[in-house]
């Protein structure tokens, strides 16, 4: 397909995320009278089905890009009251027309995720507005089966699924999965998604990065078909669809509870959950021995649900799911000034690294370092999405010749010893790491290799765990 791209990346600070709607289908939350998340949606009088807008923003708040993804009810009122509302500007847009986005992504062809495309492209037009449409042929075909409107002569530019039409300001671009795009500032992948034997040929899920930020867009799957999770790793923010709190797969979504699993498989720094209803778990009611939720729970019943059920199985507080609601912003400034923070301790002498340090790769791994100095161990933890290693070694040491390189015996127990360390960080010089660096990690007890394998790292880690070798050891 044509890659769309903006060049006009100077001065961009950070990306916004704002959640405009989190509803699945209305007909899915059942009556107010039976369930208590149905009356809570009543009394808050909203019916905006799931979808998010990107907003690429400089640090004088000016809009660059704004990339809306997903446009079903009530979402045209969500952007028009929300996005002015946060305050943004823009050199190139009027403020009339501020909340229109300049693209849109759709997953796939359910209404509650295309039903006011047509008239999001209605304002578009009426405004003079550009607006680009990203989704696969097959949606693309079964979007012009429900709207026959968009293609008719009063919309030519829709007469065939192309980019830049010449006779109007609305494009359709179509995507294939696994074939990442451009669009403004953002690098785009869309990823098949299985939405269960009700899911329309040709949906998707999308991994969106700008600069560092790297958001996945995950609602409305039960699998990924041939996607490889080595993309799915370490997002800096997942938003994932959950119909239900309990497994249910006939709804074909995710539940809650397999949410858990898949924060920690794809290491996930903070999770938003959305599309929830609840409606399903009802059904667990009718197992007496049953002790998880047997009803749908309102957000803060969700929300206190999930927080207890981290406080035992969350790794001391490093994952982070919410509730989502309509309005909810993210932010990844927090994280720029983190960042700036932690590299500008790296080079004062005076801060110190300390006894314990954690560092999560670029791919698969997180990884955990301890020096025991009290009974001269260190202790080393590796974890992937399916295995932990929770290693202890005896007299750890630096090469004597080279700085970069530890070395550790094997912990002595009562009959024999356990396996052996050897572990190096890699120059970063080497051209074929361009700007990342290489942990490479042997633990082997004899001929037997318990864990060999080379953990990609970002620089500053890189930099961070030479430091921490320096001095502790």
């Amino acid at each position: 397909m044509d890659n769309i791209t903006n060049s006009n990346n100077n001065g961009i600070q950070n990306v916004v995320v704002r959640i405009n709607g989190v509803l699945p289908d209305t007909s899915a939350l059942g009556t107010a009278e039976k369930s208590d998340r149905a009356a809570e949606i009543k009394q808050q009088n909203t019916t905006s089905n799931t979808s998010c807008s990107l907003i690429a923003i400089t640090n004088t708040n000016q809009i660059i890009f704004h990339m809306l993804v997903d446009v079903g009810q009530g979402i045209v009122k969500s952007i028009e009251k929300g996005i002015p509302s946060l305050g943004f500007t823009s050199t190139t847009t009027a403020s009339s027309t501020l909340s229109i986005p300049d693209a849109v992504l759709i997953t796939h062809s359910h209404d509650d995720h295309i039903k006011e495309l047509p008239i999001l492209i209605e304002k578009a037009n009426t405004h003079l507005k550009n607006l680009r449409i990203f989704c696969t042929a097959e949606c693309y075909d079964q979007i012009i089966k429900k709207f026959p409107q968009i293609s008719s002569s009063s919309h030519s530019s829709f007469s065939s699924p192309r980019v830049g039409s010449s006779s109007g300001r609305i494009s359709f671009s179509m995507v294939k999965p696994d074939e990442t795009f451009e669009i403004g500032p953002f690098t785009v992948r869309p990823i098949l998604a299985h939405h269960g034997t009700d899911s329309p040929p040709g949906s998707v899920c999308y991994i969106a990065k700008m600069r560092d930020n790297k958001i996945i867009i995950g609602w409305d799957f039960l699998s990924l078909p041939s996607t490889s999770e080595n993309l799915l790793w370490n997002p800096d923010l997942l938003i994932l669809g959950t119909e239900t709190y309990n497994s249910h797969p006939e709804t074909g979504m995710v539940s809650v509870i397999e949410a858990f699993d898949i924060v920690r498989r794809w290491n996930a720094k903070e999770c938003y959950i959305v599309h929830y209803s609840g409606l399903r778990d009802f059904e667990e009611a009718k197992n007496q021995w049953f002790r998880g939720p047997v009803k749908a729970m309102t957000t803060e019943e969700l929300q206190n649900t999930i927080d207890s059920h981290l406080r035992l199985t969350g790794s001391g507080g490093k994952f982070k799911i919410k509730v989502s609601t309509e309005g909810m912003v993210w932010n990844s400034k927090g994280k720029e000034q983190q960042q700036q923070l932690s590299e500008q301790s790296l080079y004062d002498n005076n801060a110190l690294i300390g006894k314990v340090l954690s560092i999560e790769s670029l791919q698969k791994y997180v990884l955990l370092i301890e020096k025991d100095i009290k009974n001269d161990k260190l202790k080393l933890m590796i974890e992937d999405r399916v295995n932990r290693y929770d290693l202890v070694f005896d007299k750890p040491h630096k090469d004597s010749n080279y700085d970069n390189m530890l070395y550790a015996q094997g912990e002595k127990g009562m009959m024999t010893r356990g396996p052996q360390l050897k572990l190096e960080v890699v120059d970063m010089n080497e051209p074929s790491y361009d700007n990342s660096g290489i942990i490479r990690v042997n633990v082997s007890k004899g001929k037997k290799t318990i864990f060999n394998d080379d953990i990609i790292i970002e620089k500053i880690d890189a930099i961070k765990f030479r430091k921490y070798i320096k001095e502790n050891f």
